[in-house]
């Protein structure tokens, strides 16, 4: 009887110890959770510690606290108009012409004028927090779709922005400013659509001519820089023509001088001569 009684208690304390731990839950410091009944959250989201809940009736999802990291394929994206000038100091020789006496011509590397609406490749990313577990569990649920969501309002803010942005701005100081303007259409679009995340950052790792508008802006360097070679041998040569004639001009009166002056001294020499 009584070891009948004891294997009463003993099961009664099991059941009990197995109801305590469905009914504890813990949250770990890098997360937060829901709990919810017949699908329905219950309760305002849990943070770090220990929690409870209605074993088998409630249940526990679990969302990151942490920063969270969203990185798209880099498309190609219309750039604004613009004028991309050339970084290199302006007094960079291009073609010298060394003639002596003369002096160097120097000319200022090209510029590459009207690259406008052509499409250039963008590669960029973002971080994000979950700030609203409810509002992210009814509008998106997972981290998977919030990523699949982010990249598509990402990828629209950067073509609105970009559409206004040329490549001299993209590629200057003026980078910072915008990505704050993406990353501010992005949280706009965000709290429109009740998405229950906070964009914290928006980069633009790289941004590059695609290869049409590479080998073209190639070919217009090359065909620029041929002309101003060429002018410049022209000058070069003109400046030598010029060079030489003068050059000739004062030889014909150097020599005319020296012959009058040596006439001059025979005529002198043979005046003594005589007169001795």
């Amino acid at each position: 009887m009584k070891t009948s009684n004891l294997n009463i208690i003993g099961g009664l304390f099991a059941v009990v110890l197995v109801i305590i731990s469905l009914s504890i839950f813990i949250v770990d410091e890098t997360d937060q959770a829901l709990v919810l009944q017949l699908g329905n959250p219950i309760g305002e989201p849990r943070g770090p510690g220990i929690h409870f809940k209605i074993p088998l009736i409630q249940e526990v999802r679990r969302f990151d606290r942490r920063v969270l990291s969203v990185d798209p394929e880099p498309e190609q994206v219309v750039i604004s108009s613009s004028t991309i000038v050339q970084p290199e100091p302006k007094s960079e020789i291009i073609a010298e012409v060394v003639i002596e006496g003369a002096e160097n011509i120097v000319m200022e590397r090209p510029k590459i004028q009207n690259v406008s609406g052509e499409p250039i490749i963008v590669d960029s990313f973002a971080r994000y927090k979950i700030v609203d577990p409810l509002q992210f569990l009814k509008t998106l649920g997972t981290v998977n779709i919030a990523n699949q969501r982010l990249n598509n309002i990402l990828n629209d803010a950067t073509r609105a922005v970009l559409g206004k942005t040329s490549l001299k701005e993209l590629l200057s100081d003026e980078r910072t400013a915008v990505m704050s303007d993406i990353r501010a259409r992005v949280n706009r679009k965000i709290q429109q659509d009740k998405l229950g995340i906070e964009i914290v950052d928006v980069r633009i790792v790289r941004a590059d001519l695609t290869n049409e508008l590479r080998t073209s802006t190639v070919r217009r360097m090359i065909s620029e820089l041929q002309e101003r070679a060429t002018e410049t041998r022209a000058k070069g040569e003109e400046r030598a023509k010029e060079i030489r004639a003068l050059a000739n001009r004062e030889r014909t009166v150097i020599l005319a001088n020296a012959d009058r002056d040596s006439s001059i001294l025979r005529g002198n020499g043979d005046e003594e001569s005589i007169k001795i």
